[in-house]
């Protein structure tokens, strides 16, 4: 049985243009701490603009955690999880080390969750990476379109 808490609410952000500019105003407005967990953060604008909120939330005294999959952000530059960490942000990887040449079963166990939590107080759980929306559109349509 579900036991509902008082004054609390859910927002229902259906897309990248909602998702983001709340993502980020909840990030610029925290105090405490911020933990955020991702399967993809891309280095696109929106990973980039993410990153930047980050670094700067860290810089100014908040304690900021990011963990990435380490197959799924396989692509974020070297330069950009150093910049994070001399910030004061704390990056980890979740199973770092990626190989084709393993087919061991728990080789394709990845950290697929999508999870930010704000000073305690706000949350964001659900289906959408760190990644510019149109792109990941963009790369769905070519997966499910046929080749001509």
């Amino acid at each position: 049985m579900t036991h509902m808490v008082p004054n609390n609410q859910i927002t229902l952000l259906q897309n990248g243009e909602a998702y983001f500019p709340a993502l980020e105003a909840a990030l610029n407005r925290a105090m405490q701490e911020i933990f955020l967990e991702t399967y993809i953060f891309e280095d696109d604008s929106t990973g980039r603009r993410i990153a930047e909120v980050l670094r700067r939330a860290a810089l100014r005294g908040v304690k900021t955690h990011l963990l990435i999959d380490g197959f799924g952000s396989l692509g974020l530059p070297k330069t950009m999880l150093d910049d994070l960490e001399a910030a004061g942000v704390l990056v980890l990887k979740f199973r770092p080390k990626t190989s084709p040449w393993t087919l061991r079963r728990r080789r394709l166990r990845r950290l697929h969750r999508k999870v930010v939590v704000v000073d305690r107080t706000i949350a964001f759980v659900g289906g959408i990476n760190i990644i510019d929306n149109i792109r990941t559109l963009h790369l769905w349509e070519n997966y499910v379109t046929p080749s001509a």
